[in-house]
């Protein structure tokens, strides 16, 4: 449910996850006063404010060049179509629950002919799986963190020995880092620090840096451009793109010092949560910003009670519920954001608790 078609949405709904809603004006507003508003718009992917952009976000990753691609699905499946075909190997190694695995459609093996080979389940998975693999891997892919496995990160030593055993046997080693600027409190490094440990690296520009899309790869030169035919491939040379890039570069000068404070926030709210009865959060304490919550209730039940809650309070607290394997117990997600200074802990918490209460 968007809840901009619900009629009990209201511009002053408090959300507990995410930045602040914006609406069209507000976007327009936002952009007049964002960082290379007066250059030029780019054409086709080409235009000083976009290339400033990029050599921006490559500065912040320490790497050489940067590229923006409009979206991550594209931009990761080009870049795993180019370390493939370099490597002779058509062999990816990535975990069983990553974006690129149960988030595109298949569509690594389908558009590109590449072959999986899943490793790990609900942690990530370290170099001695990498050691057990039978076939020669063209390319390793590390989700930074893995959402879907609840926002969890490798410990820096064994991200450390990932990149070592591929360049040990010169495999190419990508980050998937959609996340990974809300990855390093967690690791006390700066980004650059993450990234040197890969030979290439994507970052979203939307997610917790509040853009309105798109993403940067980043790495070495020459393999970088040789996506640029394949995202074309996919249909991602637009016109223009300068509204994502103004809202881009907005972003991260808004929200990459807030990194820091919003990893402090989320483990303050994970304990809050954690202590409501009937509730747990995974993991804990949280890695990142984020981190999934589990309720008693069913998704159905657990969905009816918040869309009450909304009527009664206007107060959103979870975007949607899905199952576990436990029966009667539902999963959510919390991603600290600007929006999540409106509750302290204390009043989520008691809010959480009424919900489960209602679902019960």
């Amino acid at each position: 449910m968007h809840l901009r078609d619900d009629p009990a949405w209201r511009p002053d709904t408090r959300f507990l996850s995410h930045h602040e809603r914006l609406t069209a004006a507000d976007w327009l507003d936002r952009l007049r006063s964002a960082p290379g508003v007066d250059a030029l718009p780019d054409v086709y992917n080409e235009g000083p404010g976009l290339g400033e952009l990029e050599a921006e976000v490559a500065g912040l990753l320490g790497k050489p060049a940067g590229r923006f691609v409009l979206k991550g699905v594209m931009a990761q499946q080009a870049m795993l179509r180019v370390w493939t075909e370099r490597s002779g190997s058509p062999v990816v190694a990535l975990h069983s629950r990553s974006h690129v695995e149960l988030d595109e459609d298949g569509g690594y093996q389908r558009l590109h002919g590449l072959v999986p080979v899943r490793l790990g389940t609900w942690s990530p998975f370290t170099a001695a799986d990498l050691d057990a693999v039978a076939e020669r891997v063209g390319v390793v892919v590390v989700e930074l963190p893995i959402r879907r496995a609840g926002h969890k990160l490798p410990s820096w030593d064994e991200l450390s020995a990932l990149s070592a055993w591929c360049r040990e046997r010169g495999v190419p080693l990508h980050f998937d880092g959609a996340r990974l600027w809300e990855s390093a409190p967690y690791y006390g490094r700066s980004p650059a620090e993450i990234a040197a440990l890969a030979d290439s690296v994507y970052v979203s520009l939307y997610k917790t840096i509040g853009g309105l899309g798109g993403c940067v790869l980043a790495g070495e030169a020459e393999p970088i451009a040789a996506t640029r035919p394949w995202t074309t491939r996919h249909g991602g040379n637009l016109y223009t793109v300068f509204p994502y890039v103004l809202a881009a570069r907005a972003g991260l000068r808004t929200h990459l010092p807030r990194m820091a404070g919003y990893h402090e926030r989320a483990l303050g709210l994970a304990a809050a949560l954690a202590r409501v009865p009937g509730v747990r959060v995974a993991p804990e304490p949280p890695h990142t910003n984020a981190f999934q919550v589990y309720l008693p209730g069913t998704p159905d039940r657990l969905t009816a009670a918040n869309r009450a809650l909304l009527e009664r309070e206007n107060v959103w607290l979870f975007a949607n519920f899905t199952e576990t394997p436990v029966p009667g117990l539902a999963m959510a997600e919390v991603g600290v954001g600007t929006s999540t200074a409106a509750f302290t802990d204390e009043e989520a918490a008691e809010l959480v608790g009424r919900l489960a209460e209602e679902a019960r």
